[in-house]
C-alpha cells in the first residue's frame, strides 16, 4: 500500500510525499534559520524537495494520515 504524507515546502505550498520513493530524509537548515527536512527520492524529477517537517515527523511509524 502507498504511503502518502501531508507537508509543507518551504515557500508555503501544499504537498503529498509518496514515501515509497524517498530513499533519505535528513535534517535541513539553511543559512536563514529555517529548519525543516530535506527529502530525497530515489528517480525521476525532482530528485529531493525541502519541507519545514522534522525528520522525526516524516519518519514515524506508522505514518500520520493524509486527510482529503
Amino acid at each position: 500500500m502507498t504511503t502518502w504524507i501531508k507537508c509543507t515546502a518551504v515557500d508555503g505550498m501544499e504537498v503529498r510525499i509518496n514515501m515509497d520513493h524517498v530513499v533519505l530524509v535528513r535534517p535541513f537548515r539553511s543559512d536563514r534559520g529555517g529548519t525543516g527536512s530535506e527529502v530525497v527520492f530515489g528517480g525521476g524529477t525532482p530528485s529531493s524537495i525541502v519541507v519545514k517537517e522534522d525528520q522525526h515527523y516524516l519518519t514515524l511509524t506508522p505514518p500520520p494520515p493524509v486527510m482529503g
